[in-house]
């Protein structure tokens, strides 16, 4: 299940989809990090000042933007693509096509 999970990030990742926009608005990038990070839905709601519903809402749409079906698909697609924070406290909002093996 995890190596077909990887298999198909890695193939999204090389099919460049989108057009060069990015397929997660500001919003949902955040979200996407508070649940990499660990937190509740309630949390996530408390930290960027939204209902838990809402938060429900942009987890229903990311799932269905990134093809993952759960919380711990989702952590593992932050960490893939990098998408989680940069060093200097801003965001990766680009992910970052996967190094070439040797």
């Amino acid at each position: 299940m995890t190596a077909e999970v990887i298999k198909a990030f890695s193939t999204s990742s090389e099919s460049g989809a989108r057009g060069g926009r990015p397929l997660l608005s500001n919003c949902e990038m955040e979200v996407v990090q508070l649940v990499a990070q660990g937190f509740h839905n309630k949390e996530i709601g408390t930290k960027l000042f939204i209902s838990e519903q809402t938060v429900k809402n942009h987890l229903h749409n990311i799932f269905d933007k990134v093809g993952v079906s759960d919380r711990l698909e989702l952590a593992l697609y932050a960490i893939h693509h990098r998408l989680t924070d940069k060093p200097n406290g801003t965001l990766a909002l680009t992910p970052i096509p996967p190094r070439a093996r040797k």
